[in-house]
């Protein structure tokens, strides 16, 4: 009887892990944004509280590699702050939100035509 016992259980738990490895995401990964977490255009200030690199450039360069683009300028706020590497300077401390525009949306935004892509930093 024991062993008939031990299988039943074995069995039971077996197929409570299927199901939960089998159960639908709520939200796929890389999809919308979550609390913690910013979509594929956007870093939040949740995301940085946790990150373990040492300024802004590292940080997406690590984790939204293809804002790297070509022309990719800086913006602090609405303001022109400079190229990539002027994110080197950026601590994460005074940094609420980060977006990424690509060229046609930044030159909307900024209303400027010669804008490429942009990564706007939001201060609070």
């Amino acid at each position: 009887m024991t062993r008939l016992s031990d299988g039943l259980c074995m069995l039971a738990i077996g197929s409570l892990l299927l199901a939960a490895g089998c159960a639908p995401r709520t939200q796929p990964e890389g999809s919308a944004a979550s609390p913690t977490h910013g979509d594929s255009k956007t870093i939040t200030e949740a995301e940085l509280a946790v990150a373990t690199q040492i300024n802004l450039y590292h940080y997406i360069s690590a984790e939204r590699r293809r804002w790297f683009q070509p022309g990719t300028v800086v913006y602090m706020n609405d303001g022109l702050f400079g190229a990539i590497e002027t994110l080197k300077s950026v601590g994460f401390e005074n940094v609420r939100l980060v977006r990424y525009y690509e060229a046609s949306a930044a030159q909307q935004k900024f209303t400027r035509r010669d804008v490429g892509p942009v990564i706007q930093i939001i201060t609070r």
